[in-house]
């Protein structure tokens, strides 16, 4: 299954950081490099990783407020992006210039400084986590 058709199930995500309150803190705790390793979920709670769809996906989110996305290791675009806090402490919006994964909103997760979680908004969602490359 290819990225694209893995995206259009959409991403959504939550993240964790020091400095909730400061939209400026949100967007710069998600730069640097994140390498896909695994995605879970669907009606059938499915598990992908790179090893079983013989893909690859990094994302770069960058101080100047863009997502480099790096599928296969071939650069595919760059989108612009925005973060501000979420509702629910310890998450935050991010919002893209054009849809991502099929969603021109999603919301975060760092587990600690390595770790990001993007998860699906829906019921039947996927969740993806990706490690960090900095």
């Amino acid at each position: 299954m290819t990225w694209h058709s893995i995206g259009a199930l959409g991403v959504m995500a939550g993240m964790t950081f020091v400095g909730h309150d400061d939209p400026s803190a949100s967007q710069e705790s998600l730069v640097g490099s994140w390498i896909w390793v695994e995605s879970t979920g669907g009606f059938a709670g499915m598990t992908r990783t790179p090893a079983s769809t013989g893909e690859t996906l990094t994302l770069a989110f960058t101080s100047g407020g863009l997502i480099e996305v790096v599928q296969n290791g071939v650069f595919q675009r760059s989108i612009p992006f925005t973060a501000t806090p979420g509702t629910d402490a310890g998450t935050f919006l991010v919002s893209y210039a054009e849809p991502l994964f099929g969603f021109a909103t999603q919301t975060a997760t760092l587990m600690g400084a390595d770790t990001l979680t993007l998860a699906d908004p829906c019921c039947d969602g996927f969740a993806y986590r990706f490690v960090s490359n900095r």
